[in-house]
């Protein structure tokens, strides 16, 4: 089972640097637009087979800007 989410993330981090962010929390990653809804930032999905794995790459993300509810509404999985 994996589990996704979609995040926008700065244009100024590089896609480098957002394929070793995802890696070091045992994520992969994928951009799924280069200019996406939020200001013009790239979009991107993170996916993982481990569903704490990615409630940590989303709080790390968001930092204290949701409580735990909201990221669990955030992660789908297939």
């Amino acid at each position: 089972m994996a589990y996704f989410v979609q995040l926008d993330i700065s244009h100024e981090a590089s896609l480098e640097t957002v394929n070793q962010f995802a890696t070091d929390h045992g994520c992969s990653v994928t951009l799924i637009l280069e200019n996406g809804p939020a200001g013009g930032n790239p979009l991107y999905q993170f996916s993982s087979d481990n569903f704490n794995y990615l409630q940590e790459l989303v709080e790390h993300v968001l930092g204290g800007g949701c409580d735990e509810e909201t990221i669990k509404t955030m992660i789908w999985e297939e």
